[in-house]
């Protein structure tokens, strides 16, 4: 019940701010700015290839404070992950967090991001997004659950066997454990290099999640994993 009352807080907020932005476009397209950016992150886990369009409200006349909305498109291939029990209720605990060993995760979601950004010298922005909304799909994937308890509480025999699992369809980020899906954030770093063409590189901090088809220990179905990429990519500038 709280966390239906949270992602409806969350599609409020978001809606009232999208309003705010659409009337202050109306009126000057001067204050906006958008971008369209293209990479690769990579990692020791693997790889992310994603799209992302970004529109940023200039907040003051010089320009130098940002905030913004966009749409991020990504691919994930990872490899070797280890995913841990996700609900809050299991993992605030280490004593009831489980474990979904996946040789190979593939994600592909469409995420909704908000993102903030300093302008310097009108050339270089240092900036940062999050996911908060999103969808995704991927291929069904066999893991080795690990559960914490071993055996010892296992009446269903189900500790240390494959178990068959495909990413959780939807995504709300509610923070810490209570978020749920696939999401990823970023700091990163805008180079202008002419006036429409950049480079971006940063960081990025992705949080992949898996859904079981069966019903584990603790009546747990849900399994994440989180790990940090590189990012270097083309950065356009549609409109300023």
């Amino acid at each position: 019940m709280k966390t239906n009352k949270r992602i409806t807080l969350i599609v409020a907020l978001l809606a009232i701010s999208l309003t705010s932005i659409v009337s202050q476009a109306q009126r000057t397209s001067s204050i906006l700015a958008d971008y369209a950016d293209l990479g690769v992150a990579a990692g020791t886990n693997g790889f992310m290839v994603s799209f992302q369009f970004n529109e940023y409200l200039k907040l003051e006349k010089t320009g130098m404070l940002q905030v913004g909305w966009g749409v991020r498109a990504s691919h994930t291939v990872a490899k070797n992950l280890d995913f841990m029990s996700a609900p809050n209720r299991l993992a605030k605990q280490i004593l009831t967090i489980d474990t979904l060993q996946m040789n190979m995760a593939t994600v592909t979601s469409l995420n909704f991001s908000i993102a903030a950004q300093v302008s310097l010298f009108d050339r270089l922005a240092l900036g940062v997004s999050a996911d908060i909304l999103g969808l995704a799909i991927g291929s069904k994937r066999s893991g080795y659950y690990l559960g914490s308890t071993g055996f010892k509480i296992d009446s269903s025999n189900i500790h240390q066997t494959y178990q068959l699992a495909k990413p959780t369809s939807s995504a709300v980020q509610l923070f810490g454990n209570t978020q749920r899906g696939n999401l990823n954030s970023e700091v990163y770093a805008r180079l202008r290099i002419t006036s429409n063409f950049g480079i971006k590189a940063g960081y990025v901090f992705a949080v992949n999640e898996y859904k079981t088809d069966n019903v584990l220990v603790d009546d747990n179905t849900r399994f994440r994993a989180r790990h940090n990429l590189f990012y270097v990519g083309l950065s356009v500038l549609l409109d300023n």
